[in-house]
């Protein structure tokens, strides 16, 4: 037997679609817009965001904040697979947000290390060190650095301790990087410094030979303007004399003019090259220091993704760890407030399930046997409970308790009548098998029963999250007064489910401690 759930989860996506497109309620429209989204994002990320998009705004419609939140999570996380960093910052910011507002603490968690992870693609440190000091103050903020609470907190320790090397070492990478781009800029600026005065050496050495100059075309003309008085006074031959002797003056001076031109053209030349080969070599300096740069930056981002690598696993381990001890809402408020109170729910569903004859298949079994034989079974029931979203207890021996109506756990009697059934079918299925290959068997009772119990954890070294109340002892003396292979239920339990399934009155019956009891065996799912 199946649940509605599994059924859902093994459609395709446009199986899911056309559900989408057909159905009327809110509620359902948003689970399955988030289950389009959950499959599309490997394959499809556009269409994963577009149906994440709607399912958030579905959730908001509801009041469902825990969905609001993953649905915006996985909206930033198909725009993030898209390449789209700046819509997938916006929205992780805002995973981040609503996760702090409600206390989701994995959530927060993981938006801030995406949004530092979008920063160092974009290769901006300050803004993935910004995200990093946000992780740690988080950590701090939300308990993450308190003492004590055993195993788990301490690896909650481990973590803040982590993020905080982490943080310390980013800022002491940028620092480095920084400190690299202010001695770039001290040799930018010390090199065009010395172009400048060795220009100025240059442009100053011309300006004095060519103030020479001048000066002796003002003395050549001094001269001949000296010459043409004297040639007036001087008779012809004078005349022709001295005006034989000027013109040999002339081109003597001339020459020397000529001469100084070339050196200082020269010499113009020759400063031209010095500088040239100057900025040359401050351009290869400069090019250098940007490669030396570049591999800093780029041995610091490695760095940095290895860790946050790191990083993730590590929190998904201590996150995995905590749930598999403690139901989700139990183990949020544990992080959160470091203790967690005790609750009462008045309309718990409890169920007792427990192996006949264990003491006589155990004698037929090895201890490794059938230890394997039990983390069999038990793992085939939680299996079937979790598709109902029935709370695990804990198992005693051969015996094995979980209840619904607990915090967010589902509160329908219905469900754990049927998730009995299937334990029935899955042991009678079994049981066949072992038959065949002429090995011993399991064979178990149900009881359930519905009514008030206490909730909460206790312990200070090992979390235990179990239950306590009159319902859990009435369901108990239901399973002692089963028969092998059947569901006992009790009369309040009947009353909730008569109509989905077929009974069998057993009338009354004594219990131990508890009197007569009308119980009625669960013969099978209703059918319409």
């Amino acid at each position: 037997m199946l649940s509605g759930w599994s059924v859902l989860t093994a459609q395709s996506v446009s199986e899911l679609e056309a559900r989408f497109n057909r159905s009327g309620s809110k509620t359902e429209k948003m689970n399955l817009a988030y289950q389009i989204a959950e499959k599309s994002i490997a394959s499809n990320a556009k269409k994963a965001s577009d149906f994440a998009n709607r399912a958030s705004q579905l959730a908001t419609e509801v009041g469902d904040k825990r969905r609001e939140a993953d649905a915006t999570f996985m909206a930033a996380d198909a725009e993030y697979r898209l390449r789209n960093y700046k819509e997938a910052s916006n929205r992780f910011i805002h995973a981040w947000n609503a996760a702090r507002n409600y206390g989701l603490r994995d959530l927060a968690l993981s938006s801030t290390e995406k949004l530092q992870d979008i920063a160092l693609k974009q290769n901006d440190y300050r803004e993935a060190l910004k995200w990093s000091k946000e992780t740690v103050n988080y950590l701090k903020d939300s308990g993450g650095g308190a003492r004590g609470g055993g195993d788990a907190q301490r690896r909650l320790e481990n973590q803040l301790a982590a993020a905080e090397a982490n943080n310390r070492t980013l800022r002491e990478q940028l620092a480095q990087a920084t400190g690299q781009t202010q001695i770039l800029e001290t040799t930018y600026q010390s090199q065009i410094k010395e172009v400048q005065e060795k220009t100025q050496q240059v442009l100053t050495q011309k300006e004095a030979t060519i103030s020479q100059i001048e000066q002796q075309k003002r003395s050549t003309d001094s001269l001949l303007s000296s010459k043409t008085r004297m040639v007036e006074t001087l008779t012809k031959e004078q005349m022709a004399d001295a005006i034989v002797r000027a013109q040999q003056e002339q081109e003597l001076q001339e020459q020397k003019t000529k001469f100084a031109e070339a050196e200082l053209r020269q010499q113009q030349t020759e400063n031209v090259r010095n500088v040239l080969a100057m900025i040359a070599a401050f351009v290869l300096v400069l090019a250098l220091l940007f490669y030396m740069r570049f591999r800093a930056k780029r041995r610091t981002a490695d760095e940095l993704t290895e860790k946050n690598i790191l990083i993730e696993a590590e929190q998904k381990r201590s996150d995995d760890l905590l749930l598999n001890i403690l139901p989700p809402a139990i183990a949020q408020e544990l992080k959160t407030r470091n203790k967690v109170a005790a609750r009462k729910y008045d309309k718990a569903t409890v169920m007792f399930v427990d192996f006949t004859g264990f003491t006589k298949v155990a004698e037929r079994l090895s201890p490794e046997m059938l230890v394997e034989e039990l983390d069999y079974c038990f793992s085939n029931f939680d299996r079937i409970i979790s598709q109902y979203r029935i709370e695990k207890i804990k198992t005693i021996g051969d015996a094995y308790l979980c209840a619904s109506g607990l915090s967010d756990m589902n509160a329908s009697p219905s469900d754990i009548v049927r998730a009995a059934l299937e334990i029935q079918d899955f042991l009678l299925a079994l049981k066949a098998e072992r038959l065949d290959r002429s090995m011993p068997f399991f064979e178990a009772r149900v009881g359930i029963h519905i009514g008030p119990v206490v909730a909460g954890v206790v312990g200070a070294k090992k979390f235990a999250y179990d239950i306590w109340g009159d319902t859990v002892n009435v369901a108990a003396r239901l399973e002692e007064s089963c028969e092998p292979g059947r569901v006992n239920v009790s009369e309040d339990v009947y009353d909730f489910a008569r109509y989905e399934f077929e009974w069998n009155h057993r009338g009354k019956i004594a219990a131990k401690n508890k009197g007569m009891m009308d119980m009625y065996y669960v013969t099978a799912v209703k059918q319409y």
